[in-house]
């Protein structure tokens, strides 16, 4: 019997994904791809159904690797690099039909990050249907638990693959990050007039995580203890 064969609009419809994905997989080789006398690309109904039957959501897995950092800094020493790194030797091999990396370099308390929110639009559109990071701080610093579900709203899991590296690095984050928000709410909290207040409390609070070793003691110029 001739194999039916599918437009890419019509192959897309089928699989969740988009006809971009599809061109994608054709280059590399991970869906078979006919051309008619015309020219025009076209899938057999077979390559569908193989396709199908490599994921239980009955779309072909897609994992994507995300990494951040917060800062510049934290890329030119190499940290992002680490995480992907760390990711990509630790991912299930020949489960995934393909694997895309995503990265922002921005803190974990921000909700406009580039890379996150071209993630979210993945998981939207069935493009990715499993996301990796190292730790959970890296998806986000607060709210993991709406992204989770946000995630799992279309069939999208999440997998925390610990390092206990990128944890340090994280707890380090974290700190700085409280330091931003106690220099943020103090200002408010006690107005120009007060700057001198805001400035003894973020201190202090900077203090304290630098005592407790979160913090490399930046400005002291001795290591933590």
């Amino acid at each position: 019997m001739e194999d039916k064969l599918l437009t890419l609009r019509e192959s897309a419809n089928l699989l969740g994904v988009s006809t971009k994905s599809l061109q994608r997989w054709d280059k590399d080789g991970t869906v078979r791809v006919v051309r008619t006398p015309g020219g025009k690309r076209r899938v057999p109904l077979s390559e569908i159904r193989r396709l199908q039957g490599d994921s239980e959501m009955g779309r072909p897995k897609v994992a994507c690797l995300y990494a951040r950092v917060s800062s510049h800094e934290q890329k030119a020493k190499g940290d992002l690099g680490r995480q992907l790194e760390y990711l990509r030797v630790r991912i299930p091999k020949g489960t995934f039909a393909d694997v895309l990396e995503i990265t922002d370099v921005a803190s974990g308390m921000s909700d406009r990050r580039k890379g996150l929110l071209r993630l979210m639009a993945l998981a939207r559109r069935g493009e990715v249907t499993d996301v990796f990071v190292t730790y959970r701080d890296r998806l986000s610093r607060f709210g993991y638990g709406y992204l989770q579900t946000y995630f799992e709203a279309f069939g999208v899991q999440l997998h925390v693959i610990e390092s206990v590296e990128d944890r340090k690095s994280a707890h380090e984050e974290l700190a700085e990050d409280l330091i931003a928000i106690v220099t943020s709410f103090s200002g408010k909290l006690y107005g120009i007039r007060s700057h001198q207040k805001a400035r003894a409390l973020v201190e202090a609070v900077r203090e304290a995580v630098r005592d407790d070793g979160d913090v490399r003691g930046e400005d002291s110029g001795q290591p933590a203890p």
